[in-house]
């Protein structure tokens, strides 16, 4: 099904995490091939689309504790082999209207950034690195 050629399309007013059934929280940004920016008249998914794969994931100072508990639980604890989760990336519009739904199948942490500067600083940033077995993507 093709996507408008919208500027909302391709840059959302919002993205959210979910974590199996459950949307854990709202994020600054994920990037990786599936989700770059399409070129007028491209399409961005064709190379990622039911291949496994990595996204980033760029979280700001509202974390969610059902994220953070995964994430340790797969790199802190090594519980990695028995945790992989259905993770949902959800794009939406300025008026909170759904774009893009990308559902990661198996996916994984395999990185987590926190924040270098230490000061405790409210905006600041960690990023995540998930790798999963297979995406697809709805609208």
């Amino acid at each position: 099904m093709p996507i408008e050629e919208t500027p909302d399309a391709w840059h959302p007013a919002a993205v959210t995490v979910e974590l199996g059934a459950f949307q854990v929280e709202t994020v600054r940004s994920v990037s990786g091939p599936a989700f770059d920016t399409a070129p007028p008249g491209g399409d961005p998914l064709a190379d990622g689309v039911g291949r496994p794969g990595e996204v980033t994931i760029v979280r700001g100072p509202d974390q969610s504790a059902a994220f953070t508990d995964w994430l340790i639980r797969c790199l802190v604890e090594r519980g990695a082999d028995r945790s992989r989760q259905a993770v949902t990336v959800v794009h939406y519009a300025a008026d909170r209207t759904p774009l893009r739904r990308y559902h990661l199948a198996g996916a994984l942490p395999t990185a987590w950034e926190a924040p270098v500067d230490g000061t405790g600083d409210a905006t600041a940033e960690e990023s995540v690195t998930l790798v999963y077995e297979e995406l697809t993507v709805s609208v």
